[in-house]
C-alpha cells in the first residue's frame, strides 16, 4: 500500500498544478459558513431549524418553508464593521474595516388547497450571502533569525531541486515555472536563497543565517463572499408534519492581496567565487501575491418540521456536498535590495501569470432543532449542526490522483466543526417583540496542529490562519402591523485564531501523518501570532405578507 501511496504522490509532485496548487488551508476557506440572514434570524442566533417561516430557512432547513399559511417577500441590509487585532510577542496592531451590503432577500409564494391532509403548497426562492471575506490585517516581528525567516522557509522546501531547476544562473532559455515550484523559483531568482557549494545537490542556505539579524512585517487584505440561491418547494400535512425540498446554487469569489518583508543586517551572499563563507550582506527584501478565486457550486437540500404538541417543534435538515468548479488566478514578486560589501542588487523578480481550474467537494452538513412555543408569548428554540469538514476534498478531473496528499492532510489534520446554537423571543406586545440569541462553534482544526506541526501550504503564497472557536452573541427587536413587518437586530461575533507568516517544518524525514511525532524537532520555526476578529454586524429586515 505504501509503496503505491508514494508512486502517487510522485505523480502528483510532477505535475503543474502542484506549482501553485491547493491545500488545507484553502479548504477550510471554502467552507466556512457564517450566521447571516434575516434580522429575526440573526437576533435568535439562527435557532430556526424547528420554527421555519422565515425567508432564511430556506437555506437551513427546507422544511421551514411549509410553515408559511402566507405569501411573503422580505430583504434585509447589513451594515458591519470587522476589527482585526493581531498580537505579536506583546506588539498588537489593529485594522477596521466597513462594509454596508445586502445579506438577504427572497419570497415565498404560498398555494392553499384547504384539504385536511394537503393544507398548502409553498413555493420559495431566497439569497442569502454565507460569508464575507472582507478584511484586513497586519504584523511585525523582531529578532528574526535563519530559522524563523521567510528566507530560511523557502530554502528548507527547495532541498532536492538544483541551481538549474530553479534558474538560479538565468543562464539559459529554459523556463523553471513550467516545472519547478514557483517559491522555490522565485526565491532562488530573488537571491533569497543561495547554493551552499558546487554541488548541484547541497541543500541551500537562506540569505539570513547565523549572526544575520532582521526583522518583518506582514499585510493582508481580504476580499469577497459566499453567496447562495436557493430554489425550495415545501408543503404542510394535517398542520402536523411540514416538508422541504431544494437546491441551491453558490458563488464563491475571493481576493486577497499580501506582502511579506524582512530588513536585515549580517547576510549571506555568494561573493565572484561562489562562496558564502562569511557575512557580508545587509538590505531588504518585500514578497507580493495576488490570488484571485472564483466559482461555482450546486448542491441540495431536504428537511422536515414536526409539531409533536401543540407547543414542542422537532426539525432535521440534511445539505449534501457543495461540487464547485473552481478556477484560481496568481501571481508573485520579490522587490529586493542587498548591498554586499559595497556592491548594490537592487531588482525584481516575478512570477508568469498563473491559472488553474479545478473540482473542490465541500462537506456535507446535518442540523437537528427543538423549539418550544409558550402560546402567544414567547419561543425558546436550539440548533445542532454538524458539519464534516474532514470530508472535503479535491479534485482535478484531468489527471490522476492529482490531490492524493492534500485530501489525505485534510482527513488527518481537520475535525468535525460542532455549531450550537439557542435563541429565544418574548412577545412584549401583540405587536413588539423581543430576542436574544447565543451560538458556539468549534474549531476546524486539530488543536496538535494549531502550533508547532507543519501545515502544507500551496504555491507562492506562505501565510495562512488557523481558526479556534468561533462565538455570536445576539439581540433584536420586531413590529408587526397589519401585513408589514419590521426587524432589527445586532450580532457581535468573536474569534481567535492562530497566524503563520510560513509554515513551521520538521528538521527530519519523519512522516507526516506518524502520530508517534507530532512534537517533532523543528527546522523552521516561525514566530507565531494571535489574529483576533470582532464582528459587529447590524441588521435591518422588511417584509409583507400576503
Amino acid at each position: 500500500m505504501k509503496t503505491i501511496k508514494y508512486a502517487l504522490a510522485g505523480v502528483a509532485l510532477c505535475s503543474s498544478s502542484m506549482l501553485f496548487g491547493q491545500g488545507v488551508v484553502d479548504a477550510l476557506k471554502y467552507s466556512q459558513q457564517d450566521i447571516r440572514g434575516t434580522a429575526r434570524y440573526m437576533g435568535m442566533a439562527g435557532a430556526f431549524g424547528a420554527l421555519g417561516g422565515d425567508i432564511t430557512t430556506l437555506s437551513q432547513n427546507p422544511a421551514g418553508i411549509g410553515v408559511y399559511r402566507n405569501s411573503d417577500i422580505a430583504a434585509t441590509i447589513d451594515f458591519s464593521n470587522q476589527v482585526s487585532t493581531v498580537n505579536t510577542a506583546g506588539n498588537s496592531f489593529s485594522d477596521n474595516k466597513f462594509k454596508f451590503s445586502c445579506n438577504n432577500f427572497g419570497f415565498v409564494w404560498t398555494v392553499r388547497f384547504n384539504q385536511e391532509a394537503l393544507k398548502n403548497l409553498n413555493f420559495g426562492f431566497a439569497y442569502n450571502k454565507q460569508k464575507s471575506f472582507d478584511r484586513s490585517y497586519r504584523t511585525r516581528y523582531s529578532n528574526i533569525m535563519g530559522a524563523n525567516s521567510l528566507s530560511g522557509y523557502i530554502a528548507k522546501v527547495s532541498e532536492g531541486y538544483t541551481a538549474d531547476d530553479l534558474g538560479y544562473d538565468d543562464n539559459s532559455s529554459y523556463n523553471p515555472y513550467d516545472s519547478s515550484p514557483w517559491l522555490s523559483v522565485l526565491g532562488a531568482k530573488s537571491k533569497l536563497i543561495n547554493p551552499k557549494t558546487s554541488d548541484p545537490m547541497a541543500p541551500w542556505s537562506s540569505i539570513i543565517g547565523s549572526g544575520s539579524l532582521a526583522s518583518g512585517d506582514l499585510y493582508v487584505r481580504e476580499k469577497g463572499s459566499i453567496d447562495e440561491y436557493n430554489f425550495n418547494i415545501g408543503g404542510n400535512i394535517y398542520d402536523v408534519f411540514y416538508w422541504g425540498i431544494g437546491i441551491a446554487v453558490t458563488d464563491f469569489s475571493y481576493d486577497i492581496q499580501s506582502g511579506y518583508g524582512e530588513n536585515f543586517t549580517g547576510g549571506y551572499l555568494p561573493d565572484d567565487n561562489g562562496s558564502v563563507s562569511s557575512a557580508n550582506t545587509n538590505g531588504w527584501y518585500l514578497m507580493q501575491n495576488a490570488l484571485h478565486t472564483n466559482g461555482s457550486g450546486i448542491k441540495a437540500n431536504l428537511g422536515v418540521i414536526m409539531r409533536a404538541t401543540n407547543n414542542f417543534r422537532l426539525g432535521f435538515a440534511f445539505h449534501t456536498p457543495n461540487y464547485y468548479k473552481m478556477t484560481d488566478t496568481y501571481s508573485a514578486a520579490v522587490k529586493y535590495n542587498f548591498d554586499r560589501s559595497g556592491t548594490s542588487y537592487n531588482d525584481l523578480a516575478e512570477t508568469p501569470n498563473g491559472s488553474y481550474s479545478y473540482e473542490f467537494e465541500s462537506p456535507w452538513r446535518m442540523i437537528a432543532s427543538a423549539a418550544y412555543v409558550f402560546g402567544q408569548g414567547g419561543i425558546l428554540s436550539f440548533d445542532y449542526e454538524y458539519t464534516a469538514n474532514n470530508n472535503m476534498s479535491f479534485d482535478d478531473p484531468y489527471t490522476i490522483d492529482m490531490f492524493y496528499n492534500t485530501n489525505n492532510e485534510i482527513s488527518e489534520m481537520l475535525s468535525p466543526v460542532h455549531t450550537f446554537k439557542v435563541g429565544g423571543e418574548y412577545r412584549i406586545t401583540p405587536q413588539f417583540s423581543a430576542r436574544l440569541g447565543y451560538a458556539y462553534q468549534t474549531s476546524p482544526v486539530k488543536s496538535e496542529y494549531r502550533s508547532g506541526h507543519e501545515i502544507p501550504t500551496a504555491g507562492t503564497l506562505t501565510m495562512f490562519t488557523l481558526d479556534r472557536e468561533t462565538n455570536y452573541f445576539t439581540v433584536g427587536l420586531g413590529y408587526r402591523f397589519a401585513n408589514v413587518y419590521v426587524d432589527v437586530a445586532y450580532m457581535h461575533r468573536y474569534r481567535r485564531s492562530e497566524l503563520f507568516p510560513f509554515s513551521p517544518l520538521p528538521s527530519g524525514s519523519d512522516d507526516l501523518f506518524d502520530p508517534g511525532v507530532i512534537n517533532q524537532a523543528l527546522a523552521i520555526s516561525p514566530q507565531i501570532s494571535t489574529l483576533t476578529d470582532h464582528n459587529n454586524s447590524f441588521a435591518l429586515t422588511m417584509g409583507v405578507k400576503f
